[in-house]
């Protein structure tokens, strides 16, 4: 899932890629967390369905949060897009894009592991035996 909000900050919901990165940079020996999130998926001009990776950047207490992060786990985030120049593997000059974290909330699946939930008919017991339903089979 993802969204711009009215203050131009943007919303993304999704699952985490790979285990979070962090190091300190810079002067101030700054935390820095680089993670990416599946926000979606998009058709293509040749009707193949691609994912939607947006590649995220936390900084300082919010690097810190960030940083137990690991694959699998949804990730709520809101921030700003930043775009930079880097030079690609070809030599030429590439254009990327990152969203700077404001607020990161995680859903880790090591936490839901042993804990009920409610309204659960399928006869499993807890949050690692639910397995969430398609798109299709959502009323909304």
């Amino acid at each position: 899932m993802q969204t711009k909000l009215g203050d131009g900050s943007v919303m993304i919901c999704g699952i985490v890629g790979k285990d979070a990165e962090t190091k300190r940079v810079g002067e101030k020996n700054s935390v820095m967390t680089k993670f990416s999130v599946k926000a979606g998926d998009r058709t293509d001009q040749s009707g193949d369905k691609k994912a939607v990776w947006v590649n995220c950047t936390a900084w300082n207490d919010m690097g810190k949060a960030a940083s137990t992060l690991k694959k699998g786990d949804t990730a709520l985030v809101i921030g700003r897009i930043r775009t930079y120049k880097y030079n690609g593997n070809d030599g030429t000059e590439k254009t990327g894009n990152e969203l700077v974290c404001e607020f990161i909330s995680g859903i880790f699946r090591a936490l839901l592991s042993d804990i009920p939930y409610p309204g659960n008919t399928s006869g499993s017991s807890t949050y690692s035996d639910y397995s969430m339903p398609s798109d299709e089979d959502l009323p909304f």
